[in-house]
């Protein structure tokens, strides 16, 4: 009998669960005890939060790979290929590493039903496993209370940013959202929490627990200056870079280091903080070399308001700010659009073909109801047909921004890579 390859395990994934998402832990849970992958040797970092997570895991994966650990990042969604979910040292594994995982899961489950998220992170952690890593940082997929990545003890829990968004699954305002991210805290283990305005359910599980918590602006801070940004916990550090993804996650895992007790050199620190990427978040594009062209899977009002923030930045004098939007239709679209149309001189509005996408019209539906709605607007069936459009009007101080969804940014990268 032939072995599934990737793409075939996949489509099989797809297809075994009759619900895309079922939030729980009692079936992974069974088959996670099965394969031992509740407990691991490695220091466990869960990270959960609205926005931020995956920029918060790519500074700690850059701080600790230069400080000579071996680290592993589990993330979600992939925005090109499935491999992206899993690196260890900043690299992906092999497919044929998944495929051997997946077969392991499909023997443990023996019959238990797995929705194609609580599949994949079994997968990954399996993999994790075998590679002994140092340091492992999982990713959050939904909430944090009854999501897959929950079924494993970790060392240091971590909650970015929370904000009102998956209403239909977590709950429809940042009391009930805070309960569930604070589901992922550990009894008197470390937790960190990057937001600011913390909904005192979380505070409140925090203490039932009794978690050694530090609190963003009460127990780390972080100030811009001329020189850069500086960030005071229990030490103190200076002249770190300023870069495109949100200072607030660089404190954050800053926050991070300084909990699992690291003292780490300052010039590796500022080092590392300037050298985290993540694809996907703000990632600056070359198609043509006279235009800057930015990607961002921004797809939410607290997510849009950092990007507006730095186009206010990025927009060169003289110069117009033309954006290419795809979201999905169970967002708040008119919120996302609130917060940012001041920045934006031309939208174009694509449709997303996938599961749960908004139409153009939607789109521009949803704006017109949106405030300071001022922009010009064109509507496109696909990516190509709207970046060929913007392409008409352009001139050498524009810049144009792609972003909304996760979806967008793939279909956009695709286009770019021809």
């Amino acid at each position: 009998m032939n072995e599934k390859n990737l793409n075939e395990w996949l489509t099989y994934l797809e297809q075994l669960h009759p619900t895309e998402i079922e939030l729980g832990l009692t079936r992974i849970g069974q088959v996670a005890d099965t394969l031992n992958l509740i407990n691991f040797d490695a220091k466990v970092i869960t990270v959960a939060g609205t926005n931020g997570k995956g920029t918060t895991c790519a500074f700690l994966e850059e701080i600790l790979v230069q400080a000579g650990y071996k680290v592993g990042v589990y993330s979600s969604p992939h925005i090109q290929r499935y491999t992206e979910r899993l690196r260890i040292n900043k690299q992906e594994m092999p497919e044929h590493l998944h495929c051997q995982a997946f077969r392991q899961v499909e023997k443990a489950r023996a019959g238990i039903s797995l929705s194609y998220f609580e599949y994949v992170t079994l997968g990954c952690l399996s993999i994790l496993k075998d590679q002994q890593c140092d340091f492992i940082l999982l990713e959050v997929g939904l909430g944090g209370r009854l999501d897959a990545t929950n079924v494993v003890e970790s060392d240091v829990s971590v909650v970015t940013t929370i904000g009102i968004d998956h209403i239909d699954w977590l709950g429809d305002d940042r009391e009930k959202i805070g309960f569930e991210k604070a589901g992922v805290f550990r009894a008197l283990k470390p937790v960190v929490c990057g937001e600011i305005d913390v909904p005192q359910s979380l505070i409140n599980h925090a203490q039932t627990l009794e978690c050694d918590i530090r609190y963003a602006n009460i127990d780390f801070t972080a100030s811009v200056n001329d020189k850069g940004w500086s960030w005071a916990g229990k030490t103190t550090l200076s002249n770190l870079p300023l870069t495109l993804m949100p200072l607030q996650n660089a404190s954050t895992a800053l926050a991070v280091i300084e909990a699992l007790g690291l003292t780490l050199p300052e010039t590796l620190l500022r080092k590392a903080i300037g050298e985290a990427k993540l694809a996907g978040r703000l990632q600056k594009v070359e198609m043509d070399a006279s235009i800057e062209i930015y990607l961002d899977v921004a797809h939410n009002p607290q997510s849009a308001n950092y990007l507006a923030s730095q186009l206010k930045k990025l927009r060169k004098p003289d110069g117009k700010i033309f954006a290419i939007v795809g979201m999905l239709e169970d967002k708040d679209i008119a919120g996302t659009f609130s917060v940012i149309n001041e920045c934006i001189d031309h939208y174009h509005f694509i449709s997303l073909n996938c599961y749960r996408g908004a139409s153009s019209q939607t789109l521009l539906s949803h704006y017109q109801s949106s405030e300071h709605a001022i922009a010009k607007v064109k509507c496109f069936d696909n990516i190509a047909s709207a970046y060929s459009s913007v392409q008409e009007h352009l001139s050498d101080s524009d810049t144009i921004i792609v972003f909304g969804s996760f979806y967008t940014v793939s279909d956009f990268l695709t286009l770019s890579q021809g």
